[in-house]
């Protein structure tokens, strides 16, 4: 039932998906390398972020203007110019460009991405498209990850250099670069658009004032949720390198295989929510994530580590679909690139502060304490989502 654009842009789902695959993998080994700091590189990580916090609405006014498409070019070609200038010219300031470009491309995708999904679907399938979408660009992580882990030694061969130099990891980055480039081709065969030029900038908090009941329900969750996740997702390849001496080729595996399985298990995702509502489905395999977190954090196994970091991958992120076609849902068509600004500016703003601030914990404590902060973030953000839409919901979300 998907539309022809639709079935474009998973495409270009699948070609971001595999360069951020090696992205994930590389980028922080590659900054260490250049003889950085863990403090330096959670102000790096958080710099996509903290930049997609500022411009995030702006971002959404763009894309209605200038249309989907449009709003997509702008943010592939940004993204890829980021890249090429992190590999091209290293140095701090550069690299702080780099960050910055980087969110300004993001914010543009991520503000076009719901609303043109929205209108390329009907209530039929929509969640299905969702799903589909986040769940392509996970397993293509897969490919990203498990031929990414090869990478290093490849060029490291070829160049006559160590597998853990700059070098041999800047040339492995370099792959993510021309996907990028190479996910513009199905973008420039989508033809359904709605430009508006009509569009008048909204600020959030004029936006959260006309809708804030519901708005501030759905979105407060999300905030506290990527908070915790910003503390230490961005940060799993060090932990698994520096607890358990893993290699890179070993971690691109453990990484690859974690996104195939997170994204098969996306893609059950719209059954459960016809089974059990959209809500519910997010309290269930949120709230079963937390166990294996524990696990993960405070059982010092590699063996139970991986079955853990495996589990919660797939389960905490199967419900990211559905949790945003929720926030689709509560908007009307005039709306709704605003909550989907609002939406992703609230995972900026975790994503911005968190990593800035677990970096320099880890350098003192180790990745125990952020794997606490990390669990009781999540807890409370299930509690929140049970609390709000399912104990004694007063209404449904209706499917439009």
């Amino acid at each position: 039932r998907f539309s022809p654009d639709a079935r474009h842009f998973l495409w270009v789902s699948a070609l971001q998906g595999t360069g951020q695959g090696v992205f994930q993998l590389f980028f922080n080994f590659y900054i260490l390398s250049l003889g950085h700091q863990e403090g330096f590189l959670g102000f790096l990580i958080s710099l996509p972020s903290i930049t997609a916090l500022f411009f995030v609405l702006y971002a959404g006014v763009i894309s209605d203007r200038i249309g989907r498409r449009s709003a997509f070019l702008l943010g592939g070609i940004l993204s890829g110019a980021a890249q090429l200038l992190m590999l091209v010219m290293p140095m701090p300031a550069m690299l702080i460009i780099s960050g910055i470009l980087r969110g300004i491309g993001m914010s543009l995708f991520g503000a076009a991405t719901a609303p043109f999904l929205m209108e390329n679907s009907t209530a039929a399938e929509r969640t299905h498209l969702f799903s589909f979408n986040s769940g392509i660009s996970t397993m293509s992580s897969f490919i990203g990850n498990f031929a990414g882990g090869a990478l290093p030694a490849l060029f490291a061969w070829l160049l006559r250099v160590d597998a853990q130099s700059s070098r041999a990891y800047g040339w492995s980055l370099a792959i993510t670069t021309v996907l990028s480039l190479l996910a513009l081709l199905p973008i420039l065969k989508l033809h359904h658009d709605k430009p508006n030029a009509q569009r008048k900038i909204v600020s959030p908090f004029a936006a959260l004032q006309e809708h804030r009941g519901t708005m501030v329900k759905l979105l407060l969750p999300s905030l506290i949720i990527s908070m915790g996740a910003g503390l230490l997702i961005p940060f799993l390849n060090l932990f698994f390198r520096n607890r358990y001496q893993l290699g890179d080729g070993t971690i691109g595996m453990l990484f690859g295989f974690g996104s195939l399985g997170m994204g098969l298990a996306i893609l059950i995702a719209p059954i459960l929510a016809e089974r059990w509502g959209k809500a519910m489905t997010v309290v269930v395999t949120q709230g079963l994530s937390i166990p294996f977190m524990i696990i993960m954090g405070f059982v010092y196994n590699l063996p139970l580590a991986i079955v853990s970091f495996f589990m919660r991958m797939a389960l905490m992120n199967l419900s990211g679909p559905v949790y945003q076609t929720m926030v689709m849902e509560e908007s009307d068509e005039s709306t709704r690139t605003t909550a989907a600004s609002l939406y992703n500016m609230i995972w900026s703003m975790g994503r911005a502060i968190s990593p800035s601030i677990s970096g320099p914990i880890q350098q003192v404590y180790g990745f125990d304490p952020v794997f606490g902060l990390t669990i009781g973030s999540y807890a409370i953000s299930v509690y929140m989502v049970y609390r709000w839409f399912v104990w004694r919901r007063p209404r449904a979300i209706p499917a439009t």
